[in-house]
């Protein structure tokens, strides 16, 4: 089931990163290459570049030094990625210096490489790898696998370089933290209601023009269909210019496809970089310009797009023949709802906005209840439902566990919608929750393999009323370490949340879009998890029907006994 945070985006990849920086300062000070039994060594590092960022100073190539040396020396230069990896560039020879590519790819590698000779003028480099990031900043992770890089050699006045290389670079996952640090680019779900990330991984230096290039490029593949930038195409950073800042204002010119935007277009332009940009230290403000030209823009008013919004900070539970906010082990039951839903005896319940709209599971299938109607109104009879979901536009997703290709979307009137979903043959689908800004959905599957979970794209006909036709491909495909998946949560606009268990042991486990999975730890055994606010929002749902909440790196059971615990928007 899935809940609803509020807050802003998680800024915390530069806070981790900087855990390291005064281990890796001291570890690096005097070394000029990389031994293949440790990580990659470089040289003294600074931080007087305006941007905030961390910053190494790797050295150059060693005089007379032998092809290990010109190898090892490369890679410990991919920690330098300022003038376009200039100091990397110079183990390079002179016809290959122009055409290496260290943009194309990041391998963040774990372990110790090795460096093995194939001939005399060819030597490998192999390690083992859990995640990439590609061209565009995205990360993804898998599984371990062995990755082997050749390079070849050739002597130039008389000193060995690399004549040879794949594109892309190796970092150990210490130093990527370090270099690279993790940003939200912001596109308009389809009603331009709400603003929906998409995170990157940048490294230090250029951040802001990065950023901006890569929004200005358009939504990335797997949103293409959900998702809308408010730039006119062909809109870019104008030639031979980055984005500056001044007094912490972001100062953006872009070519003159740009000057074509509306008014209202061009609140949505700036509310995009504002919100894009907003993670890059140093910057308060942002400033458009097209040929230097400054564009006037009047603020957005209370119709602005939002990023995430809160729900309210009670659990919505059922307990004692009642339903509503739970406070002070009491129950607030909410007028025109709470009765309706109590009177279907209810195994799940997911509620719209305010309350005002709730899809409830029961034995006899999904039903809709709404306050202003005077009886619920049955969706969805077929057998083996799962806990349904409720997005903004109107629709009540419903799936049948055994098989995940039913998944069906009710409007409001009762019409159904198939939506075409490419999953996993001889899945189990666990939970199906739709985020915030109805244009993602997470997906727990139970698969011969263990608990699997997927984020997808909500492609909709935007013509006919947001009406849901198809998930698109998936940006994360986690298999869990664990025997049994339970339930799913979104815990704020980048990251959901598992509940999952081994041998009847419990574990929360964390997933960022585009980032990493950490541990939340281990409730007692649980058979639901609903989201808040932020992780300390989380509730867990324990089989002996205590409510439980993460308090450092444990959970807290309440007093209170419930019969279910609701999913809000």
């Amino acid at each position: 089931m899935t809940g609803r945070t509020s807050g802003r985006r998680d800024r915390g990849a530069r806070l981790v990163a900087a855990g390291v920086i005064a281990v890796l300062s001291f570890a690096l000070a005097a070394c000029g290459g990389i031994p293949t039994s440790g990580g990659v060594q470089a040289g003294d590092p600074f931080t007087d570049e305006p941007t905030g960022d961390f910053i190494f100073n790797p050295l150059g190539p060693a005089k007379d030094a032998d092809q290990r040396a010109i190898l090892e020396g490369f890679v410990a230069a991919f920690t330098g990625p300022q003038g376009d990896y200039d100091v990397a560039r110079k183990f390079l020879s002179s016809d290959f210096k122009k055409e290496w590519d260290p943009r194309q790819s990041v391998f963040i590698r774990t372990g110790s490489p090795t460096i093995s000779t194939v001939d005399s003028k060819t030597m490998d480099y192999t390690f083992t790898t859990s995640a990439q990031l590609d061209e565009f900043g995205a990360y993804s992770s898998a599984s371990l696998a062995t990755q082997t890089l050749q390079f070849q050699f050739v002597k130039e006045k008389d000193q060995w370089r690399i004549s040879q290389a794949p594109p892309g670079i190796v970092l150990p996952l210490s130093t990527f933290l370090t270099i690279f640090s993790k940003h939200a680019l912001y596109f308009y779900d389809l009603s331009l209601r709400y603003l929906v990330p998409d995170e990157r991984w940048f490294p230090g230096g250029t951040t802001a023009t990065r950023i901006v290039s890569a929004l200005l490029a358009g939504p990335p593949e797997w949103l293409k269909g959900a998702v809308v930038s408010q730039f006119p195409d062909g809109s870019q950073l104008t030639p031979g210019t980055t984005v500056s800042i001044d007094s912490t204002v972001a100062q953006v010119d872009l070519t003159t496809e740009a000057a074509g935007a509306d008014t209202r277009q061009r609140q949505l332009m700036q509310l995009q970089l504002s919100e894009s940009l907003a993670s890059v230290p140093g910057i308060a403000s942002v400033e458009i310009s097209v040929a230097d030209s400054i564009l006037a823009i009047r603020p957005l008013g209370s119709d602005s797009p939002v990023v995430q919004r809160s729900v309210d900070q009670r659990p919505l539970v059922l307990a004692e023949g009642a339903f509503g906010y739970l406070a002070a082990g009491e129950v607030s039951q909410i007028s025109g709802v709470s009765s309706k839903i109590v009177a279907l005896s209810p195994l799940a319940v997911s509620t719209g906005v305010g309350v005002a709209a709730a899809a409830v599971l029961n034995a006899d299938g999904v039903f809709l209840v709404r306050a202003g109607d005077s009886d619920p109104k049955k969706l969805d009879d077929r057998g083996g439902l799962i806990a349904p979901s409720i997005d903004d536009f109107g629709f009540v997703w419903s799936v049948q566990k055994s098989s995940p290709h039913s998944i069906v979307a009710f409007d409001f009137n009762g019409d159904a919608h198939p939506v075409a979903a490419s999953l996993p043959a001889g899945a189990r689908i666990v939970s199906l929750d739709i985020a915030q800004d109805n244009s993602r959905v997470a997906i727990l599957l139970d698969t011969p393999a263990g608990p699997r979970l997927i984020v997808s794209a909500i492609i909709r006909d935007a013509s006919h009323g947001y009406i849901p036709t198809s998930i698109g491909p998936s940006v994360l495909d986690a298999h869990i370490d664990s025997d049994d998946a339970i339930d799913a949560a979104w815990i704020d606009q980048s990251s959901i949340a598992t509940l999952t268990a081994s041998d009847g042991v419990a574990l929360v486990t964390a997933f960022e879009v585009g980032g990493q999975q950490t541990s939340l730890g281990r409730p007692s055994p649980s058979v639901a998890i609903v989201g808040g606010n932020g992780k300390t929002g989380l509730r867990v749902l324990s089989a002996d029907k205590h409510l439980q909440s993460p308090r450092g790196s444990g959970w807290q059971s309440a007093t209170p006994k419930v019969d279910l615990i609701a999913t809000q928007r």
